[in-house]
């Protein structure tokens, strides 16, 4: 059941690569974050930028300007910010889920469910995310190349990068797609320190 609360929200994420229209650039890059702290740590900020606060039942998030707001309800957020090749969209999912359950399980059916996923093709695994955490907590995560289905458009390559995390009875799970270069499917540009500073304002609820 909890599989199931998981993938419908996941299917909003996955369709909006194909509706990225090109922007002017690329993600402006924020400052390094701060490294974890014990006990509750402040979201990292910007200078000269206004933060957006959301809150639902799982957590609170804080996000800046160019990433803007596409979607949210009471257990999940995707973001959403344009660059010179596509969209690139990050969504983070609440849940609970039984004691016991370890973020590995859960990161292992978040990748079959975009694996299976129609709207993806010649997915192959990247490798595991060394030091994957949600909002300081320690998790597990991994990468998929893949190419996304855009109808009678050529296909596109696309970089997925997922990463899951439990706290007590909360899980949370961070799904982000990158489209890259057709002509150099580099996963290089993908703006990992922008989705580090994204993920480090988690905080649990």
């Amino acid at each position: 059941m909890r599989r199931k609360r998981l993938a419908q929200p996941l299917v909003w994420l996955l369709l909006l690569i194909s509706l990225g229209a090109c922007g002017l650039g690329a993600i402006p890059i924020p400052d390094a974050t701060p490294t974890p702290c014990p006990g509750n740590c402040p979201p990292p900020a910007r200078d000269n930028s206004k933060p957006h606060v959301l809150t639902n039942d799982f957590f609170q998030l804080t996000y800046f300007d160019p990433w803007s707001l596409d979607s949210h309800d009471n257990s999940t957020v995707t973001l959403a910010a344009s660059t010179q090749l596509g969209t690139v969209t990050m969504q983070i999912h609440g849940q609970q889920v039984n004691p016991g359950t370890s973020a590995n399980s859960l990161l292992n059916g978040t990748v079959q469910n975009i694996v299976n996923n129609s709207s993806f093709t010649n997915a192959q695994d990247m490798g595991a995310i060394k030091g994957a955490e949600i909002g300081y907590v320690a998790g597990a995560g991994q990468s998929i190349g893949a190419y996304a289905s855009q109808g009678n458009s050529p296909q596109v390559p696309v970089f997925i990068q997922v990463m899951t995390a439990v706290q007590n009875s909360t899980a949370i799970t961070f799904v982000a797609i990158s489209p890259l270069d057709p002509n150099s499917p580099d996963p290089a540009i993908v703006p990992n320190e922008e989705y580090d500073h994204v993920v480090n304002s988690v905080v649990w609820r």
